[in-house]
């Protein structure tokens, strides 16, 4: 097995950066529905938390790929 390259490592921290978006807005759309609120209002919310953290996690990743070069 060869070693991956940087593009490949980058392409994968991407991934787990999406994958982390979409669990946080889930769990805040979830927890947005039990708290009373109603389907829309959640889902809104949800996507709102899953922008966010997916804005932090591509300026944290943007930010350490600095130190590569």
């Amino acid at each position: 097995m060869s070693n991956p390259n940087s593009r490949q490592v980058r392409n994968l921290w991407v991934l787990v950066s999406v994958l982390f978006s979409l669990l946080v807005g889930l769990v805040t759309g979830v927890v947005k529905n039990a708290t009373g609120a109603g389907v829309a209002e959640a889902v809104l919310t949800g996507g709102s938390a899953f922008a966010g953290s997916m804005v932090l996690c591509l300026g944290v990743l943007a930010f350490l790929h600095q130190f590569e070069h």
